[in-house]
């Protein structure tokens, strides 16, 4: 399972607009219904009941906003560059620049869980973050996203190699 699997270039926005949460949410939602034809109302709301339950700010900058909705059709995911950055009530009292929302139909549990845990161990990466928010463009925003996630599993895969038991043991 790749998060990138879930981020297409349409459902990333390198040039945020909104200024703070309610707006972001706003904005997010609009993104993610146009990729999945959910109502963006329906998107809009359950992100803001989520962020309700605690912010999804998780510090250095970043949040992951997310949401399982009823009927959705599949998992998806965009994110969002601020570059002036938002509060969104982050422990750490940083602003918000980068944001990488994901939304998953209500029976997907598992995969939403596995694709979140992925999107926050690639963001605590500096030099991620640092060229997320340099990128240009979508494309640019993508394909470095696609490179953290190819250097994240190769090293996922060398560290399990190397913690296997070695025959014969």
């Amino acid at each position: 399972m790749r998060f990138t699997d879930y981020l297409s270039e349409d459902c990333i926005r390198p040039e945020l607009q909104a200024r703070d949460r309610m707006e972001v949410l706003h904005e997010l939602a609009g993104m993610l219904a146009a990729r999945t034809k959910a109502p963006r109302e329906q998107l809009e709301a359950q992100l803001v009941a989520r962020e309700r339950i605690s912010s999804t700010a998780v510090g250095e900058g970043v949040a992951i906003p997310h949401c399982r909705v009823e009927r959705m059709r599949q998992v998806t995911a965009c994110v969002a560059v601020q570059h002036e950055g938002v509060d969104f009530g982050a422990r750490d009292g940083k602003l918000v620049r980068l944001f990488v929302t994901l939304v998953s139909p209500a029976h997907t549990a598992g995969t939403h869980l596995g694709v979140l845990a992925r999107i926050a161990a690639l963001m605590r990466d500096t030099r991620l973050r640092q060229a997320l928010v340099a990128a240009p463009d979508a494309a640019s925003i993508r394909a470095i996203f696609v490179q953290a996630e190819d250097a994240y599993l190769a090293s996922q895969q060398r560290h399990e190699a190397h913690h296997q038991p070695s025959a014969g043991h």
